[in-house]
């Protein structure tokens, strides 16, 4: 009796020992940010073609909402808490407009063209009113190193056009011009990929015009972003999901060539590199500029919605103007507002995406750059958390990164109005 006691007793001493803890809810992934609650701000890190992040001076800089200020206001990331610190500086006061940032080391100036936003979906066209309210304003900062803050250059801002878009970008070429791009609606009510420029100084802009290509006239959901490349060129990318188009172009400007001077490209549908639904409005785009080979680099979303489909690509252009196009994610990954990095030092590719499709984590794939490939699946989460369920519109800089740099993702959940981002260092 005493032996069964015994063995009874050391049966129940291992059942304590085995036993599983139950599941824990998951960690936060990711650093929580300030809040931009109230003012009517739903969205600050839009749209999916701009950037509002940027590396100088040691630091990461950003476009943020400051809830006290009622304002986007320049932000400094101080790394070592990992905590945005908001500046003096005040870029725009109205809580629909999204800005696009490009720092020019160059010239030490700090460009941000800011514009009124309109949200556009396929089934629900913005109303006229909406569409010819505000403008779109370019702003030029000067940096002071003594004191770490921007300030407003004489001049500035200029107006660019009157009326909101769902997104406008802003480049600058080889001969110093500005350039930008935007889809909205023209004279006769339809929706065109719309560019303009400075002309002799940066204060001083042509007038707007369409794009000079049959493939401009586009759906009201469709956006165009501009960059500048292989030292020499402007390239503006556009979707166009337009019946009988449903494709990705491109179109190339020589710099100092006529306003007119364009030569455009299929960079994605109706046969190159996919057949049937190609494009859909989510594009971003990047440059490599470092080994000589001008080439470009477009993460982008199609119109896909079968399983087993690609829904999320990234795009790349050779220095010689051939596409071509590697997997990301498929349908029933159900990625969204995919986003391109390139870390040139150590020749990789970093693509980021939202999933699921309304919002809720941020997942990374990478790739090198001479061989590109990505794993199948969601990805790795970069940016995800237990109580915000909805982050979305991942975005960083226009600038190539490295390992002094690291690389930093901002992102936004809607429902508790609060920012989020990731620093990633890039020292191994």
């Amino acid at each position: 009796m005493r032996l069964l006691r015994l063995f009874i007793a050391l049966l129940l001493a291992a059942a304590v020992t085995v036993a599983l803890p139950l599941p824990a809810q998951a960690a936060d992934v990711g650093v929580p940010g300030p809040s931009f609650a109230e003012d009517g701000v739903k969205t600050p890190t839009a749209d999916k073609a701009q950037s509002k992040l940027w590396f100088q001076d040691g630091s990461w800089w950003g476009l943020l909402w400051s809830a006290p200020a009622n304002a986007t206001k320049i932000h400094r990331l101080d790394t070592a808490p990992q905590k945005w610190q908001e500046t003096p500086t005040i870029v725009d006061t109205r809580s629909s407009a999204r800005g696009d940032a490009l720092w020019d080391a160059k010239d030490g100036k700090l460009y941000v063209v800011s514009g009124t936003t309109v949200n556009s979906e396929w089934n629900s066209p913005p109303s006229q009113k909406v569409v010819t309210a505000g403008s779109a304003v370019l702003h030029r900062y000067s940096y002071n190193a003594s004191t770490k803050a921007y300030s407003e250059d004489a001049g500035f801002p200029v107006t660019l056009h009157k009326g909101s878009t769902e997104s406008i970008t802003v480049a600058k070429d080889s001969l110093g011009k500005l350039w930008v791009t935007y889809t909205t609606v023209s004279s006769d009510n339809s929706n065109r990929v719309y560019v303009n420029h400075s002309t002799t100084s940066d204060t001083a802009w042509g007038t707007p015009y369409v794009l000079p290509t049959t493939n401009a006239q586009v759906h009201y959901d469709d956006i165009s972003a501009v960059t500048s490349f292989q030292g020499d060129k402007i390239g503006i990318m556009w979707s166009n999901q337009k019946p009988g188009q449903k494709k990705f172009y491109f179109a190339i400007h020589q710099d100092g060539q006529p306003d007119k001077s364009w030569q455009t490209e299929v960079a994605y549908g109706g046969g190159k590199n996919c057949k049937g639904g190609c494009a859909n409005d989510h594009l971003n785009l990047r440059q490599l500029t470092s080994d000589g080979s001008g080439r470009l680099f477009a993460a982008i979303k199609t119109a896909n919605r079968n399983v087993g489909q690609t829904l999320v690509a990234l795009l790349v252009r050779d220095g010689k103007g051939d596409w071509t196009s590697a997997e990301f994610g498929q349908v029933q990954d159900v990625h969204t507002r995919p986003m391109v990095m390139i870390d040139e030092e150590h020749r990789q590719v970093w693509m980021f995406a939202v999933a699921p499709e309304e919002g809720g984590t941020i997942y990374y794939k990478k790739t090198p750059i001479d061989n590109i490939s990505f794993p199948p699946g969601p990805g790795t989460a970069i940016i995800s958390s237990g109580t915000d369920t909805d982050i979305n519109d991942p975005t960083s800089t226009k600038q190539n990164v490295n390992s002094q740099t690291g690389l930093v993702v901002l992102a936004s959940a809607r429902n508790n109005a609060r920012y989020w981002h990731a620093y990633i260092g890039l020292g191994g």
